[in-house]
């Protein structure tokens, strides 16, 4: 098949010299720039190859840049990675070349252009310590997160829309608000979408609590079995409202002080008749040893109160007088929980 005068192969030739040149740098570039404009000046159909290629890949708004730091190795390893990164090179520049050519560029290429994260990190936090990152997802305006100590996240922003991979810990977020890319917390047990809102996630290895402060998110349950007769929950929550995800299933939804789930951003622990088998992870996130209670039933006693974060021990203290349990020192410096 031809095209203005250019067949197919020419032009596929064409955009892999393009790509090529586009997507090396320094003397690399130069080279392939040279090579690119001896190609062109061989005849009138190299020419008009050159032209349509120039068409396709000018339609893609520019790939250029991905392509570059797709390749990019630092200067100290770029003697050991020249042969693995030139054979990686030429892999990739004949997929884009095949993929451009035969009419294909809009719909795969344009894909794999906008599936390319614009930016990656992970940020965790260590015992005691809490953390505030600010994205750059919406300007000096960006979506903000708020972590309490031994959380973990990966951030991952794409044109389209915005990840967070939440591992473990609370993370209260604020969200910016961008309806053209939806924001989306994956945890272990639940997808929560949102476009702009405040809500706190709390996971610490048991069951998932989400509270919104204000707007609008929906909680996609992730059943640990799925099956036809057992779909996924989907509940929508609204400011002022809570829901906890246990061993996959979605409790009824309730309204709650949901700004209290992230009162350790103001240096207070609240608990609002929380099972001690929860409240106790939040506790020991700011504790260098655990307060460990040994047995079910004081795992299933209620605890409710505000309590200094940074004072566990008066806490310590405190909770054989309102609970029917006793507290002993064990000799690693934690502390263990008994039933009276």
């Amino acid at each position: 098949m031809t095209i203005g005068g250019a067949s197919e192969r020419l032009i596929e030739r064409a955009l892999a010299l393009i790509v090529e040149s586009e997507s090396a740098t320094g003397e690399e570039a130069r080279n392939a720039q040279l090579a690119l404009s001896r190609w062109h000046g061989r005849s009138p159909a190299h020419a008009a190859a050159l032209l349509e290629a120039r068409h396709r890949w000018d339609s893609l708004g520019g790939m250029a840049e991905d392509l570059r730091a797709h390749f990019d190795t630092p200067a100290a390893s770029m003697a050991a990675a020249a042969s693995s990164r030139g054979s990686q090179r030429r892999k990739l520049l004949l997929s884009i070349a095949g993929l451009m050519g035969g009419g294909l560029l809009a719909a795969r290429g344009a894909q794999w252009y906008w599936q390319q994260p614009v930016f990656q990190a992970a940020y965790a936090t260590r015992t005691a310590q809490t953390l505030q990152v600010t994205l750059a997802d919406a300007g000096a305006a960006g979506s903000r997160l708020d972590m309490a100590p031994q959380s973990a996240v990966e951030v991952t922003l794409y044109r389209e829309r915005r990840v967070v991979e939440m591992a473990r810990g609370e993370v209260r977020f604020e969200v910016a608000h961008d309806a053209r890319r939806p924001f989306e917390v994956r945890t272990r047990s639940a997808v929560i979408e949102v476009v702009g809102t405040v809500f706190t996630v709390r996971d610490r290895n048991g069951p998932l609590t989400v509270g919104v402060e204000r707007g609008h998110v929906r909680v996609r349950v992730r059943p640990r079995e799925r099956t036809e007769t057992s779909p996924a929950q989907v509940i929508d929550l609204r400011g002022g409202e809570l829901v906890v995800v246990r061993d996959g299933r979605a409790e009824p939804v309730r309204r709650a002080d949901t700004p209290s789930l992230s009162a350790w951003r103001d240096g207070w622990l609240v608990f609002d008749n929380t099972p001690l088998e929860e409240a106790l992870p939040a506790v020991n996130s700011y504790r260098s040893r655990p307060i460990v209670a040994i047995d079910a039933h004081v795992n299933a006693l209620r605890l409710s109160g505000r309590f200094r974060a940074d004072d566990s021990a008066g806490l310590v203290a405190l909770l054989p007088t309102i609970l029917p349990l006793t507290a002993a020192a064990r000799p690693d410096g934690g502390v263990e929980l008994r039933a009276r």
